[in-house]
């Protein structure tokens, strides 16, 4: 509910001396429907006399000779004029002015929401009917001279002539200072913006535009609805820091995309461009890695071959224009090197009589099973009763949809695999690309575009390589036929510019948008149905076909992997509408602007639960299998106790809730590009963004309430981990649900109408249009990511119960489905009522200055405070130190079932410490349930979302850019950062009691970051000596462009998970936990330290690895004739030209020679380093740091 605070907005609007442009705004936009982001730019300049007067009166016309498009503005009494609302072009300015020469300054280029500024344009005494033409300084032109915002731009000639692995627009974003990340787009699809974090913000806060209408998948903030080919893009304007009030939603960044248009000359080109994993280089950790069979472990597919072609030109000269472009992607994606553990042929059968384990050693020790219908290392199936049969033969048939080992060397030199590879994703694609422009008179232009993207992916990994894949089928085992995603999408764009007197124009543009995803088993060869599996379950499975989960635990060093396909057949569907629209009045030396933004969303999503069930199966015998208590039985291999049904746990639910998630979004602005001297322009403005929550149109959402929780009526946890039905209590206890109005609709409050105030400066240092001092700050609002309210729909308790069952066999599950209801409730989720909405601060100060013609650097310092981020901690963790109390003691664990005031044999160390108890005989210290320890019984973790997230960022950038020039253009930026937060991410897990010990150097910072790219004519032999015509087809006409990337690597942890202290887990603070408790020494004991708190624990003590990375093109391009009309280009494009191995993670793990359920008080456990401790591990990903790559395209231009 929109709740505005009348006070609040009057008290900020009187700070802001603005609340005579908000009552004129508001007036104003009465005459036009609402406003969204901005596609146009501004042109400023002012006109002089050979003696430095301003001439006022002087007619102005400002034209885009590709279309047709003038517009006529006359100087004020200052001599200045501005021309707002042109779209992005090259423009030609002709000055008039009774008694001067004519002026015409060609080469304009103006860029999309840019502020430009021609310079002063001085006229020549002389008659009207001469004239005097000039080009537009390039240098002059990047300087950024009327406005404080901190942003860049990747130009059409970037986009042509500096290749891209896979490209993908999103690439470019690297080339721009501010920026972190790694972005994945090796192959062409949806998805990735969400790989850069921007100016320190987190990587979920960017707005995606295309022509002004919004492209992202509001889901999580981080894919989009549809690509573009990179020829078929204008340009690309990104919006870092401090922007103006026109710009909102999003407070980390905009990336805005404005698409090619047609003009009065056809123009279009065909092309192609070719992969083949023949002519690229081995990746580092598959060429190491050697198969069963002596033969060299090669790459697996790697095979594009991308068709397309565009045409665009006039319908009718001056008045009607089309551009259409298509491109079809016939792509085999790489995935990577996997490496993991797959049952032998002999374990498929039950026969661990050969198989190994890696030892402690390093070595391989034998497998070891007995028990019940075992003999000699192998499950005998001729004494097992039916319905132990029927477990054999269901998860052999599983076992089965594995691949056979390929790798040798399992258990040695700590190798914990035997099967090595590298497969692809086949991932087909057509893009369509429709774009009309239409002047409908001299004051109104009209233009429609359409984006179409067809997708149908298949990939025998799930989910599928790249950014792109798929969360609904995830495994890293090769499944035969694997998981299939079709993925459609479109958008569209509207925008009217219409100019209602010659200093009063709108903008108004509308823009809806679609994606859809459907993700399933390919031709059902993963499904139960298909495999003839009828595993015994909690409850019969018809909602889905998939095989049940399956992890394998409990072998150091072993690499078992399992599916996990519960989600399948998974969709969603994604569809938002944007209408906009943007009002300019140019008065006297004033541009004001005003505006309203609208958006509505809606969002379907089918849950991804395990309703197909999930084991975890271990070694050992459990308290509930076949053999408890014998002391002969022994399971020494997971995959042993999968075949005869010993799990150690195992869930399931009852339901997958389908979620109809929706929003509205307003938010309206004014503001005003003061250009108070001829050298000094404010900018300043105010934006009021009103975003509510998120919200199930269903009215299923259920949040967990710490405050509606009363102990009196606590449900009674038995031993076991599961509620005593007898013992009374309500399983519901503290929840609260939106369909009985005990939460807000959205699940928490709205914070109604908040204001965004926005200011900034550029000071002409010395008048010379050279050097320009700029800064300003800002204020912006973000609306987070729709998966924050999915799970408490998806994990509502009122429609899906999951079950958890302790360790048992397979076989007992159907006779214990009437206890359903006993289990403790997973998967809550709770969030702080305030709902404050994540706010961030950005600021700059830095100086523009043309060095050289045509080339300008930038030097800044920027910095953003982020405020009121969501965060997660899990409130129901065992308090530190709970393990040691009395009353938390397992009776089960001692003599007679009754816990006595002292622990017998209490280690002294303890006793010292004043504690009458080890922990070692706590509730889940045995077992694999803490239930009866936790703060809220009844519940397992409690996700609790805040809105209390804090960060902060401070940088240095660099940039030095020669654009807009023949010969050679080229652009150098760096960044020199520090980024420091509570969390993250939006869902990471913070300390549970205490989120300060969590700020630290956050996951994304990177200390430098350095990007170049360049573009070069290579100049031709012919034109320095004389040699034959044909001579200049081989020697001349060759370019010469690429990318340079260097940059430091990002915080990491170490730990092995385990909190060895008090039960509660320490997650991310790992490493500091050891450095307090006890160093990484070689045979430290953690059982033994004295109590004591945790404490921080610094990231900055461990990096990944950096990157270095050269891409590398070299063109030739051939005239057709004597015409320039004509060409064809052949490109040779090499990716990690020089083969540099790029790794990203290191092995900072430690080892622990006992299982925490294993220890007893006498032992000895010893932490230690292993001898891989700090060794890489892997490589960056395919499209950041792969092996070399080779490209070979050519283009037709006409």
């Amino acid at each position: 509910m929109l709740r505005p605070s009348q006070n609040t907005v009057v008290t900020l609007a009187r700070r802001s001396l603005m609340i005579a442009l908000v009552a004129a705004a508001i007036a104003c936009i009465t005459c036009a429907p609402l406003l969204a982001q901005v596609t146009s730019g501004t042109i400023f300049g002012s006109v002089k006399d050979p003696t430095g007067a301003m001439i006022k009166d002087a007619s102005v016309t400002i034209a885009n000779p590709a279309n047709g498009i003038t517009r006529t503005v006359t100087t004020g009494s200052d001599g200045t004029f501005v021309a707002p609302g042109l779209y992005p072009g090259t423009y030609t300015i002709t000055v008039e002015s009774k008694g001067f020469k004519k002026s015409e300054t060609t080469g304009v280029v103006l860029s999309a929401a840019d502020k430009l500024n021609a310079g002063e344009i001085v006229l020549a005494m002389g008659a009207a009917t001469e004239s005097v033409t000039v080009t537009a300084d390039a240098g002059q032109i990047q300087l950024q001279s009327n406005s404080g915002e901190r942003s860049d731009l990747i130009s059409s000639k970037q986009l042509n002539d500096v290749a891209m692995n896979g490209r993908n627009v999103l690439d470019y974003l690297k080339l721009v200072p501010g920026m972190s990340g790694t972005f994945d787009g090796h192959a062409s699809g949806t998805g990735g913006i969400d790989s850069y974090n921007i100016n320190g913000t987190r990587a979920n806060q960017h707005e995606f535009t295309i022509d002004g209408a919004s492209n992202m998948d509001t889901g999580n903030n981080g894919g989009t609805h549809v690509t573009i080919n990179t020829d078929a893009i204008e340009e690309v304007k990104i919006l870092t820091s401090n922007y103006q009030a026109e710009f909102g939603k999003a407070a980390g960044g905009q990336v805005a995309l404005t698409t090619k248009s047609g003009s009065n000359q056809f123009h279009g080109n065909g092309r192609l461009f070719h992969r083949h994993e023949g002519l690229n280089a081995n990746e580092w950790f598959n060429k190491k890695t050697q198969l069963s069979n002596d033969q060299p472990n090669t790459p697996g597919l790697y095979r594009y071959n991308y068709v397309g072609y565009q045409i665009g030109g006039p319908i009718k000269k001056d008045k009607l224009f089309f551009f259409w472009s298509q491109e079809f992607y016939r792509q085999f994606v790489p995935g990577g090197t996997t490496q993991f553990y797959t049952p032998t042929e002999l374990e498929r059968q039950g026969d661990f009589s050969q198989s190994v384990i890696p030892g402690a050693d390093g070595n391989p020790v034998p497998v070891v099973i007995a028990g019940p219908n075992i003999a000699n290392n192998k499950i005998v199936t001729d004494g097992m009763t039916a319905d132990q049969l029927k477990v054999f033969q269901n998860v052999q048939k599983i076992l089965n949809l594995y691949p056979l080992p390929n790798a040798t060397g399992f258990g040695s030199a700590g190798q914990g695999y035997n099967f090595s590879g590298t497969f692809s994703a086949h991932t087909p694609r057509r893009e369509d690309i429709l774009r009309v422009d239409y002047q409908l008179n001299d004051k109104n232009r009209l233009y429609g575009r359409w984006i179409h993207n067809s997708e149908n992916d298949v990939s025998p990994f799930t989910p599928f390589p790249g950014p792109f894949g798929i969360f609904a089928c995830a495994s890293s085992i090769q499944f035969t036929g694997g998981c299939t995603q079709k993925h459609p999408g479109w958008n569209f764009s509207a925008n009217l510019v219409s100019t209602i007197t010659p200093t009063l124009l709108n903008e108004f543009s509308v823009g809806p948008s679609h994606t859809l995803s459907l993700a399933e088993s390919v031709n059902g060869n993963i499904t139960i149905g298909k495999n003839g599996i009828d595993m015994p379950l909690l409850y019969p499975v018809t909602a889905v076909d998939s095989i049940p989960d399956m992890s394998f635990n409990d072998l150091p060093g072993t690499n078992f992997s399992g599916p996990y396909l519960g989600a399948t057949p998974w969709k969603q569907a994604n569809t938002t509408i944007n209408v906009n629209d943007n009002l300019s009045w140019v008065w006297h030396n004033h541009t004001l602007k005003a505006g309203l933004f609208y958006q509505r969303n809606r969002k379907d999503q089918i849950a991804w639960g395990n309703i197909n069930g999930q084991f975890n199966f271990g070694t050992g015998a459990t308290s509930g299998g076949t053999c408890p208590g014998e002391t002969d039985c022994q399971l020494g291999d997971p995959l042993a106790s999968a075949l005869i049904g010993e799990f150690q746990g195992f869930s399931q639910s009852t339901a997958r809730p389908l979620g109809k998630f929706r929003y509205n979004q307003l938010e309206f602005y004014v503001q005003d590009t003061w250009k108070i001297t001829s050298r000094l322009t404010l900018d300043y403005g105010m934006r009021f963004a009103w975003i509510p929550p998120q919200y199930d149109a269903n009215n299923e959402i259920a949040l967990f309430d710490p405050a509606a929780y009363d102990p009196a009526n606590a449900v009674t946890i038995t031993p076991g981990g599961n509620i005593d039905p007898e013992a009374g209590g309500d399983p519901l206890n503290g929840m609260r649900f939106t369909k009985n109005g005990t939460i807000p609709t959205g699940g928490w409050n709205s914070r109604g109408i908040m204001p965004e105030p926005r200011l900034g400066f550029a000071y002409d240092l010395f008048g010379s249009h050279k050097t320009v001092l700029r800064g300003g700050v800002g204020m912006m609002h973000d609306r987070t990511q729709g998966n924050l309210i999915f799970n408490p729909v998806f994990n509502n308790p009122a429609l899906v119960r999951t079950a958890s069952v302790a360790a048992n066999n397979i076989a007992n599950l159907p006779t214990l489905a009437g206890s359903f209801g006993n289990g403790v409730l997973g998967g809550v989720v709770g969030a702080a009522r305030n709902g404050k909405v994540p706010t961030v601060y950005s600021f700059s100060f830095g100086i523009q200055h043309e060095i050289a013609k045509d080339t300008t650097l930038d030097l800044a310092y920027v910095g953003t405070l982020s405020r009121h981020l969501i965060t997660s901690r899990d409130i129901n963790a065992i308090p530190y130190g709970a393990a040691f109390l009395r009353e938390n003691q397992d009776p089960a664990n001692f003599e007679g079932g009754v816990v006595p005031d002292v622990e017998p044999n209490l280690n002294p160390i303890y006793a010292a410490a004043g504690l009458s108890f080890s922990g070692i005989n706590a509730y889940g210290r045995n077992s694999y349930s803490n239930a009866p320890l936790v703060p809220y019984k009844g519940y397992d973790q409690i996700a609790y979302l805040q809105f209390d997230g804090t960060s902060n960022y401070n940088s240095l950038q660099a940039s030095l850019q020669r654009r807009f020039s023949k010969g050679l253009t080229f652009g150098a930026v760096y960044t020199w950062s520090k980024s420091l937060t509570t969390a993250s991410a939006d869902q990471d897990t913070q300390n549970p009691f205490n989120a300060l010990l969590d700020y630290r150097a956050a996951g994304w910072d990177r200390t430098h970051v350095f990007a170049a790219n360049y573009v070069y004519d290579i100049p031709g032999m012919t034109k320095h000596f004389a040699g034959p015509k044909w001579l200049s087809y081989i020697t001349d006409n060759y370019q010469l462009s690429g990318v340079t990337q260097f940059m430091t690597g990002t915080p990491v942890d170490t730990g092995n998970g385990w909190s060895f202290e008090s039960g509660a887990l320490d997650g991310s603070n790992m490493w500091g936990a050891i450095q307090y408790y006890y160093a990484l020494d070689q045979g430290k004991n953690p059982i033994l330290p004295a109590v004591g708190p945790p404490v921080r624990g610094s990231r900055d003590s461990l990096r990944s690895g950096g990157l270095q990375n050269w891409d590398m093109s070299l063109f030739k391009n051939i005239p057709l004739g004597t015409s320039e009309r004509y060409s064809i280009q052949l490109r040779l494009e090499a990716f990690n030209a020089f083969n540099h191995p790029n790794f990203d993670t290191k092995n900072y793990g430690v080892n622990v020679d006992h299982f925490p359920f294993q220890w007893q008080p006498s032992d000895s456990i010893a932490i230690s380093k292993p001898s891989n401790w700090g060794a890489h591990t892997d490589t960056y990903n395919p499209g950041t740091g792969s092996p070399r790559v080779l490209q070979l395209g050519a283009k037709f231009y006409f």
